[in-house]
């Protein structure tokens, strides 16, 4: 779990390429006291960020297919539908490090076509906690503010319930790497 105190949950790396890349600190930083407290956070990701990522989402929040399939979709970075070692490497190393016990390609790629298809990599994460770790209220349905609250406290990563701007940095560099 100490591992996803460090890195976003896979995804958020739907946004990776424009949405938080281009946010700057001060922008959530509204009472500029040089800290992002968790309802500045929660308020700011509801209000311009889960509508996007949710598009088409039940009112109560997403269904668990539909939230894999958002992960799949972060992780395929170049979007041709299908996971490469790469990509599955960093959604490995970043966000499933403590729910799947090894990293090979071939562990997951079932068909050894080299690639992991989207149903290949849904049967192997289907059967962890990753999807129930941020429904807290045990639900069905991952809410706005479980994700925003998810998200925050993965980006906290000292734990002191605020974010500084060297977590920003720290998030949005990588981003930006992705």
């Amino acid at each position: 779990m100490n591992n996803l105190k460090l890195i976003l949950s896979s995804f958020l790396v739907v946004f990776s390429t424009g949405v938080f890349a281009q946010q700057d600190f001060d922008n959530w930083d509204q009472d500029d006291d040089f800290l992002i407290e968790k309802e500045e956070f929660v308020d700011k990701f509801t209000d311009e960020y889960f509508s996007a990522w949710a598009e088409g989402a039940d009112p109560q929040g997403v269904i668990e297919e539909g939230f894999f399939r958002e992960s799949f979709a972060g992780l395929d970075t170049d979007k041709d539908g299908f996971l490469s070692d790469e990509e599955w490497l960093i959604g490995y190393n970043y966000f499933y490090d403590d729910y799947l016990v090894n990293e090979e390609v071939g562990f997951i790629d079932i068909n050894d076509d080299g690639l992991i298809q989207y149903e290949e990599y849904y049967d192997v994460i289907y059967d962890t906690e990753y999807f129930t770790d941020i429904d807290l209220d045990n639900d069905n349905y991952i809410s706005e503010h479980e994700l925003a609250e998810y998200v925050f406290n993965n980006w906290d990563t000292n734990d002191n319930g605020v974010l500084s701007r060297y977590e920003w940095n720290s998030f949005k560099l990588y981003y930006l790497d992705v």
